[in-house]
This record gives structure tokens, sequence and C-alpha cells, in this order.
């Protein structure tokens, strides 16, 4: 097995910000696989590339760009357009593209289209209407079910344990699940289905190894240069049983 890495809102642990063209151009540098980030809308109806609902307690939706901008200029960053982030990546990385709201599905659809084939990119959401949207859009886009939603319920996170009612629903190919859900059994049932897993957010290179050995089809992390090295080091560990395994069948057939 040989999983995908993707670099969590670029190579985030090792930017000074996360989200921003900076920890994107690194996880190029690094030649990871994927680069994954966010998609929100401001008050004046810009695509931003930004991960949480609000800042300074301001919600996001309710501050233009610029005056958005103005405040992230105070710790010494900027917030990029999702424009500036799909001229920086086209022909150099491949894009994990999560969409954290609804209602601008189409747009969304359309810029990235216009950039990337569909071999280049895939998009997910927590909201599974988001997610069946984008399927009756344009069906020919891997989309991903994200699973893992802070504090849910019990009923919420059954649901998201066994996951299968919600994906055929929303006509999702693949599922995105915390790392916590992505149990060996829950893997297992997902492989049964056909869904690839990708996995968030692992950042421990034991936990790395433990995911790779349980066959998921990609790691999201904050750490992509971790995940690379874990990767290659259990494909050459792999490489080094397989051989010696072969070493003794042909002492075997000589004997």
């Amino acid at each position: 097995m040989n999983p995908v890495i993707i670099a969590h809102r670029g190579a985030s642990a090792l930017a000074h910000h996360e989200n921003t063209l900076e920890a994107f151009k690194i996880a190029i540098k690094l030649k990871t696989d994927y680069a994954e980030f966010d998609i929100r809308k401001t008050k004046d109806n810009q695509l931003i590339v930004f991960h949480d609902d609000e800042i300074r307690g301001s919600e996001i939706s309710s501050l233009t760009y610029d005056k958005l901008c103005s405040i992230t200029s105070k710790e010494n960053y900027r917030v990029p357009l999702l424009s500036e982030v799909l001229e920086l990546c086209k022909g150099k990385i491949k894009l994990d593209i999560e969409l954290k709201e609804s209602g601008y599905e189409k747009r969304v659809i359309d810029m990235v289209t216009k950039l990337y084939r569909y071999d280049e990119f895939m998009m997910k959401s927590f909201i599974d209407k988001t997610v069946k949207a984008i399927h009756d859009y344009d069906p020919y886009i891997k989309t991903g079910l994200l699973l893992g939603v802070k504090g849910a319920s019990l009923k919420t996170r059954l649901h998201e344990y066994f996951p299968m009612t919600r994906i055929a629903a929303c006509n999702a190919d693949f599922v995105s699940p915390h790392y916590k859900l992505a149990t060996p059994g829950f893997i297992k049932r997902m492989k049964l289905y056909n869904k690839p897993v990708y996995v968030w957010t692992v950042n421990r290179a034991r936990l790395m190894g433990k995911c790779i050995y349980n066959n998921v089809d990609g790691i999201i992390s904050d750490k992509p240069n971790v995940a690379i090295k874990v990767r290659q080091y259990i494909l050459n560990r792999k490489l080094k049983q397989k051989m010696m395994k072969m070493r003794k069948q042909y002492a075997k057939e000589e004997i």
C-alpha cells in the first residue's frame, strides 16, 4: 500500500500561517502529493482560502475581503483568494479542496475545472448537501464526505462510523474520517464498498505508520515532510521483507 500524502492547509506546521501561499509553496517544494485547503466566502462575495468561520470575534461572512486582510496584516500574514491558490498550485501539486459552506459550489467548480483536469483535484465537505450539489453539477468530479464533527452527539457519531446511507445519498466517491474513526473495521467496510479512505489529521509518526499498515488511501497531515519519510521507510521495509521471502523460496526450490 502506498497512500498519498496530503498537506493539511498547506504544510501548515512548517509555515508561519496555515492556508497561506507560503504554506502551499512549502508543500510544493516537499513534493507532497496533494495540498488540502478550505474555502469560505466574504461579505463582498470573494472566495477565500481560510479555515475558521470567524476571526477576532467577527464572522468571516460579515467581513469584506479588505477588512479581513487588514485584520490579518496585524499578525503579519494575508488571506489568499481562491484564484491565487489555484494559479500557484497549477501544474505543481494536486488539490484536496474542502468547501466549508453551501451555496457557491458551481462557482468553485467552474474556477477549478477551468485550470485543472479531473485527475488533478478532489472536493469534499462535512455538509452532505454540498457533496451532493458538487456531484449533481459535475459527476466527473471526485467527491468526498468528511467525518468527525467536533462535539458530535452519539447518534451523529454512529452515522459517521457507519456512513453508507449518507454516502449513498450524497453520491460521495470517498470518505475522509478523523483518524479516531478510522479503525481497522471501518477501513475494511469502506474497502468492501470501494470507497477510498483519506484520514485526517495525522501528525505523529507512529500513528502514520499504523494508518499505512491499516491500508488507508491517504494521510492528511500538518507535517507532510514526516509523512513522506514514514511512507518511504515502510515501503523500503516491505520491499526488503518481500526480497527475503523470495530468496527463501528460491533456496527451497534449489534444494
